[in-house]
């Protein structure tokens, strides 16, 4: 996993959401700069449409329950209709760049994770959607805390 540079990473919260609170009605769209290399989390209870490009690059990650707590699950767009992009390539892009839309997640929401230590165990599943059955899957990222 590569170094994230944290002054890179930016967050803003929206819809009454506060650092510290509440958790489960968070959702995060995680966005980029491919010019800066700046990553941009929005933290609201509605997903940040207004960041979304026509290159469908956004990753999008909500609270769930889960088992006896939560679970973070996510989706990206791998292709289909409108979407721009060779489709393994963006799948790969994808899967190769996740853990620094997480370590982007966990640097932008820490003041909810310095507060509630434990939702450092909290696993990441991620659906690839695609209308290829050979791209659309989910993966398991393991817990959040690892990308710390």
């Amino acid at each position: 996993m590569k170094e994230l540079n944290p002054q890179k990473v930016f967050v803003q919260y929206r819809d009454n959401i506060r650092p510290y609170e509440p958790v489960r009605s968070r959702l995060y769209t995680i966005t980029h700069s491919d010019i800066t290399a700046e990553l941009f989390v929005f933290v609201g209870q509605n997903y940040a449409e207004d960041q979304v490009t026509r290159m469908r690059d956004e990753v999008r990650i909500a609270w769930e329950l889960y088992r006896e707590g939560y679970a973070l699950i996510g989706s990206v767009i791998v292709d289909g209709d409108g979407v721009i992009g060779n489709a393994h390539l963006r799948d790969e892009i994808f899967y190769n760049e996740m853990p620094t839309a997480l370590q982007a997640l966990r640097q932008a929401d820490r003041f909810l994770f310095d507060k509630e230590p434990n939702l450092d165990n909290t696993p990441v599943y991620i659906h690839f959607i695609s209308n290829n059955p050979i791209y659309n899957k989910t993966y398991d990222f393991g817990v959040i805390g690892t990308y710390k």
